[in-house]
């Protein structure tokens, strides 16, 4: 049986276009995750970053892109991202982007930390001297007039710096602590150790063509594309134990979405909103103890307390300002309640303004608390205090509101004229009463003793 040559023809031509079909699926299948990072690099930023770099491993993707602009951030926080970036099995570049951008403090030890570092034309990258001595939880700060005179002739002129004055055991255990992080980054990744040596020492900045000519950075971008275009067909060593060739030339790229716990740990680690949901937590129990049994106080109050607990175990929080909050706000609880004329509330206040002041642990840009909301909620705070305690002493001292303890020695009316026994009213209530005399009505009658639910009364003279 002869087959027919048009038959023929079409076998081949749709064998060709399964071929073709294959061949590019093959090659949209190659993806590329961008993770835009914009800010001050905390909790919510590394839990960010780290769920889509494991979410990236999962789908086997070409690679991650975090296109960065921060002024600094958390030590820990960083350090979290660092130690995702090393044990990923899917490369990561760091781009910073786009023009105007900086990758400041953290931000040049996440671009050593990467496996392409890569930066757009008009950018810079340094700053990077810890600043805070809170041990892990410590930040980097934004970059404020700390450039390297040496690198300055980018600048057009050099900066005048005051002398620097002799620092201390404890400054010296943290610089050279960050220095030998960013150096065993900068030989793991055979970049310029140097200088990464000179940014933390001496806050030392770069221009992005200073940085590419200096070995800190392997490539200039005007855009992404432009980007994935240049490192496509380069092979990474060391990706996770295994070397890497990039396809990325015609790779779909990604933008990875933040979601609502994002927003959510973006909210409550602002400290601000942390030191905010603290305080109202506090005043919210104080409300429910001068009214207790309306409900609403306390669940208000345990609510916000525990959202400021979940909040400050993320953020540099100072044990000794935490202390001062305490202690301040317990030297305006004896106040009220001690005739100290002054002296334990005028302590109580300085302490928890500056309990308020140190709360943090950090200088780092983004992680600070407002002074007008600490003075603004402080000084509300002890208002409330002094409101509440007083109150509570008044009744204190008023005695028993309830019970035959609370009916004995008050005035009460007479309801309806009687001779030994009728009704008064007492408190707004209507009780039985007895009397030894007659009473008329609208007489006024004094409780002298409670017998069951029947009062004995005496007309007040």
């Amino acid at each position: 049986m002869k087959t027919h040559p048009s038959f023929k023809i079409a076998s081949t031509f749709v064998c060709l276009l399964t071929i073709l079909a294959f061949s590019s699926s093959k090659v949209s299948a190659q993806e590329v995750r961008v993770v835009d990072i914009n800010g001050a690099i905390g909790p919510a930023t590394a839990d960010y970053f780290i769920r889509a770099l494991q979410e990236a491993a999962k789908d086997d993707v070409e690679l991650v892109v975090m296109k960065l602009d921060t002024p600094g951030g958390l030590v820990s926080s960083l350090r979290d991202m660092v130690k995702e970036i090393l044990a990923s099995p899917v490369p990561v570049a760091v781009y910073v982007a786009p023009n105007g951008a900086r990758a400041a403090s953290a931000g040049t030890y996440l671009m050593y930390a990467s496996h392409i570092a890569a930066m757009s034309p008009v950018t810079n990258i340094g700053s990077s001297t810890p600043v805070s001595i809170g041990g892990e939880g410590g930040g980097f700060p934004a970059p404020g007039g700390f450039d390297d005179p040496r690198n300055s002739d980018e600048q057009g002129e050099e900066s005048e710096e005051s002398p620097p004055s002799d620092p201390s055991a404890m400054d010296k255990k943290v610089v050279n602590d960050a220095v030998a992080y960013i150096r065993s980054l900068a030989e793991l990744r055979g970049r310029n150790a140097d200088w990464a040596e000179l940014t933390v020492r001496e806050a030392a900045n770069l221009t992005a063509s200073k940085a590419l000519e200096m070995n800190v950075i392997e490539y200039i971008a005007n855009d992404l594309q432009e980007l994935l275009e240049a490192i496509n067909g380069t092979t990474i060593s060391n990706v996770d134990g295994a070397d890497v060739t990039l396809e990325t030339a015609n790779a779909t790229v990604v933008e990875v979405e933040t979601d609502w716990r994002y927003e959510f740990l973006k909210v409550i680690t602002d400290p601000n909103i942390a030191y905010l949901l603290l305080i109202i937590g506090i005043n919210a129990l104080l409300f429910e103890f001068y009214s207790p049994g309306l409900g609403a106080g306390g669940i208000v109050g345990v609510i916000c307390l525990l959202l400021a607990a979940y909040a400050l175990q993320m953020l540099p929080v100072s044990f000794a300002g935490l202390a001062l909050l305490v202690v301040g706000f317990g030297l305006l609880v004896a106040e009220v309640f001690t005739p100290t004329y002054g002296v334990l509330g005028l302590g109580g206040v300085v302490a928890f303004l500056a309990g308020s002041l140190l709360l943090f642990d950090t200088d780092v840009e983004g992680f600070r608390v407002s002074i007008e909301i600490i003075v603004a909620f402080g000084l509300g705070t002890v208002a409330l205090v002094f409101f509440v305690g007083r109150k509570a002493y008044q009744h204190w001292k008023r005695g028993p509101v309830s019970g035959v303890d609370a009916v004995i020695g008050e005035t009460a009316t007479v309801v309806e004229e009687f001779e030994k026994s009728g009704r008064v009213r007492v408190a707004g209530e209507i009780w039985s009463a007895v009397s030894d005399k007659p009473l008329e009505k609208d007489d006024t009658v004094v409780v002298k003793s409670m017998d069951g639910l029947t009062l004995t009364v005496e007309k007040v003279a």
